[in-house]
């Protein structure tokens, strides 16, 4: 009998044992839902909380309250702040049904306030948490308990209009997860940054000098109206005139202009913004004109509300301008267009021709409100550039073989900019020559012109018949020979010069230059220059003439020899004829 009860009792030991492994392996087999999200930026983390768990059967869903979020329903239902688990939940459940509306268009000021108050709990409500990066476009994550969730793409932004009956934007999203179809198109972006060249700008502002030396706290800038506004009074402008590439001639003012929006700052309690630009080597930094938000001018200061603050490293040719005390002054104006305009100059040092003077922006921006670290966004690039040509004298030994060309040197030239009609050289805008060596001249800036005793070089050509010229912005000049080679004849007129630089309509990005060239009246279209190898040319053919006969030449003598030696034989022929008629 004894045997019998121990047997049995070893079966019934048995049975629980798999009865609890089963039970395990069911709590392990509960349902897992997919999620897609779409609009995500590659390696961005991507945050989800799960504010209730849910069960379905068919087309119902019973949805039960994680009850690390009690308080935050305790504190926002009336009555309910002594609720607890099954009644809270039911309550909870109708607040957020209330609040989303029935088809979520009202959902982004709970999704605001919740994200808010998650992000201030979030050791409390850690067993919610889940975590992943995204992928670039969609994001698709799998194996989720089924429930509904709070979507957080970290660091992220919502800058755009709200949508239908939206008055209030959030970065959050909300979701239901109860099966493999759920899926979040997300609104959010993060923090950019938009570089363009713009027309200039009248005024003055904060020098360079001023800001490498920490002499920019509270200097005179110019205040900038809404760029715009039709009703500007200074240099007023539209979108169309913004270009992400523009051509300038070597000492040339170039206009810049930084945009950017207030991010929404739900959760954090300071936030760092700042915009750095960095300058290429042909890139002088000249002032800082302005900086805004909305209609608010800011001053420039080390610290305070609605004040900025100027950093200008020389050896990365880096402009740092930090918009200081950022949460403070501007976590109610999420939206708002951030600008700032500064001009550099395009010095001695600027690449020629297809090669870009490349300078780039970036904006650094917080990125997480519970360990304050900072992201940064895509560059928005810029390029400048400026052209060139080549000058070749020449003349042909053969007028009937055009290929067979003889290099001249010390040609000299002078280069001036047409008049606004473009069909004469402006005497009065003779571009300014500085001879580098070795045959190649550049334009002059304007601070090398107005050193004392500066002289406009001569452009003449080498040994080869050739001469570089570049530093010129895209335009109408004409080249004026001066001074021809020994034995050559000066041209009779000047050789009008056109650069025309071609942009991409979308892109904005130069895909070709050409130099046409025109001399007596006949007009010789430049071949496109697409390679940064490569220079247009501008031949010049010098003529020479046969050397004319001389009066005392050796043929002039032999006449004269042969005109008295003729005179003579007349003479003695005559005088011969009267002697044999008086014979």
């Amino acid at each position: 009998m004894k045997k019998l009860v121990s047997r049995f009792m070893a079966v019934l030991m048995a049975m629980a044992m798999i009865l609890s492994m089963s039970m395990t392996v069911f709590a392990a087999e509960a349902p897992k839902g997919t999620l897609t999200v779409n609009n995500t930026v590659a390696g961005k983390t991507l945050d989800l909380y799960q504010i209730f768990t849910a069960t379905k059967n068919g087309d119902n869903v019973a949805y039960t309250l994680n009850s690390a979020y009690e308080k935050f329903f305790q504190s926002k239902i009336s009555g309910a702040s002594t609720l607890t688990g099954e009644a809270l939940s039911e309550k909870a459940y109708a607040y957020v049904k209330d609040q989303v509306g029935n088809d979520g268009s009202n959902g982004a000021a709970f999704a605001k306030d919740i994200m808010g108050w998650i992000l201030g709990n979030t050791i409390t409500v850690e067993a919610t948490h889940t975590t992943t990066t995204t992928g670039a476009d969609t994001t698709v994550i799998s194996g989720l308990a089924y429930g509904y969730y709070v979507v957080y793409p970290l660091g992220a932004t919502d800058t755009s209009t709200a949508p239908g009956n939206e008055t209030v934007k959030s970065v959050a999203s909300l979701v239901s997860v109860t099966g493999d179809d759920a899926t979040v198109n997300m609104k959010s972006n993060y923090p950019t940054v938009d570089k363009k060249i713009i027309p200039a700008q009248s005024g003055s502002g904060i020098t360079v000098g001023a800001i490498v030396d920490a002499s920019w706290d509270g200097s005179h800038q110019m205040e900038l109206d809404d760029e715009n506004d039709p009703e500007d009074t200074i240099a007023p402008h539209s979108e169309s005139d913004e270009k992400k590439a523009g051509d300038f001639g070597i000492g040339d003012t170039v206009t810049y202009q930084l945009t950017s929006k207030v991010p929404d700052m739900t959760g954090y309690n300071s936030y760092t913004f700042k915009f750095s630009d960095t300058l290429s080597k042909g890139l002088d930094l000249k002032e800082v004109l302005s900086v805004k938000v909305g209609n608010t001018t800011l001053t420039a200061k080390k610290s305070g509300t609605n004040t900025y603050a100027l950093a200008y490293d020389q050896a990365k040719r880096t402009l740092t301008v930090t918009l200081n005390d950022f949460y403070t002054s501007y976590k109610n104006r999420t939206g708002e267009t951030i600008t700032v305009v500064y001009t550099a100059t395009l010095n001695k040092d600027a690449v020629i021709g297809m090669n870009p003077n490349t300078n780039k922006a970036v904006v650094e921006y917080s990125n997480d409100p519970i360990t304050g670290g900072t992201g940064t966004s895509e560059p928005s690039i810029v390029d400048v550039h400026t052209f060139d040509f080549t000058i070749y004298k020449y003349y042909l030994k053969d007028q009937n073989n055009k290929d067979d060309k003889t290099a001249l040197a010390n040609a000299e030239f002078e280069l001036y900019k047409a008049n606004e009609a473009g069909d004469a050289a402006d005497t009065n805008a003779k571009i300014n020559i500085v001879d580098e060596g070795k045959g190649v001249y550049r334009q002059a800036t304007a601070d090398e012109a107005k050193v004392t005793g500066f002289t406009s070089a001569k452009i003449v050509s080498d040994a080869d018949g050739k001469v570089l010229v570049k530093g010129l912005v895209a335009g109408t000049y004409y080249l004026r020979e001066t001074k021809a080679p020994e034995g050559y004849n000066k041209l009779l007129s000047d050789i009008k010069v056109e650069i025309k630089a071609n942009y991409d309509e979308t892109t904005g990005k130069l895909t070709s230059y050409s130099v046409d060239y025109t001399y007596n009246g006949t007009k010789t279209p430049g071949n496109a220059i697409t390679s940064k190898d490569n220079s247009p040319e501008v031949p010049v053919e010098n003529k020479t003439g046969a050397q004319l006969p001389s009066t005392g030449s050796k043929g002039a003598l032999m006449v004269t020899l042969a005109g008295i030696v003729l005179f003579g034989a007349l003479t003695a022929s005559k005088a011969f004829g009267k002697k044999k008629a008086k014979n």
